[in-house]
């Protein structure tokens, strides 16, 4: 297989992601849907790291972003689903402790899903490699789900505080489809850009 048809299947997790995600969004179903989201995880890194550069440090702190969000969604899902396969060998008086433990980890992975989006929106800002306005989107979703996991934390509307994740699927689902288009189309950098732009104005 190529290399832009590997480039293309790993953009393409992202949507398969998403889509299963909306398909069956339970317990066990999004926990099942991890290794696909890693796959995705992967490409947009590779993809960010050409635009940046080898060097860029955006690109690892948005994989980073991506893999502690996988982490702390575990912690909460783990529990729970052991549970609900233990069936009636369960203690019921640990299924508050259970629900509150999902919930928190549900709010609390929308910090590092924040940071992965800051740090794209910086690359694609800056760097040309990908639309500004899907760097812009990013910087803004980045923002709500903050806001979001903020409120819900704190026990508020939790209907509205959940929506950003909504925006989330929605960003990972038309990042998908850019980075398949650009699948082996060569990227400008930061570094490529400035130098184009001294040898026009010199």
């Amino acid at each position: 297989m190529s290399n832009i048809l590997w480039q293309r299947l790993g953009a393409a997790c992202g949507i398969l992601y998403v889509v299963l995600i909306m398909v069956g969004n339970s317990i066990g179903g999004s926990t099942s849907m991890v290794a696909i989201f890693l796959f995705f995880l992967g490409s947009l890194w590779a993809f960010l790291r050409r635009a940046k550069g080898d060097s860029g440090w955006l690109s690892t702190t948005a994989f980073g972003g991506g893999l502690v969000a996988i982490a702390v969604k575990l912690v909460g899902d783990a529990p729970l689903l052991a549970a609900r396969r233990a069936g009636e060998g369960f203690d019921p008086q640990l299924a508050p402790a259970l629900l509150d433990t999902y919930q928190a980890s549900y709010w609390l992975h929308f910090f590092p899903l924040a940071v992965l989006l800051a740090a794209f929106a910086i690359v694609a800002i800056r760097s040309g490699g990908l639309p500004r306005w899907l760097g812009w989107a990013a910087a803004v979703i980045s923002l709500a789900l903050i806001a979001g996991a903020a409120a819900g934390s704190a026990n508020l509307d939790s209907e509205w505080a959940g929506f950003p994740f909504l925006l989330f699927l929605l960003w990972t689902l038309v990042t998908s489809i850019v980075l398949m288009r650009r699948a082996g189309q060569p990227l400008p950098t930061v570094g490529a850009a400035r130098t184009s732009s001294v040898k026009e104005t010199g």
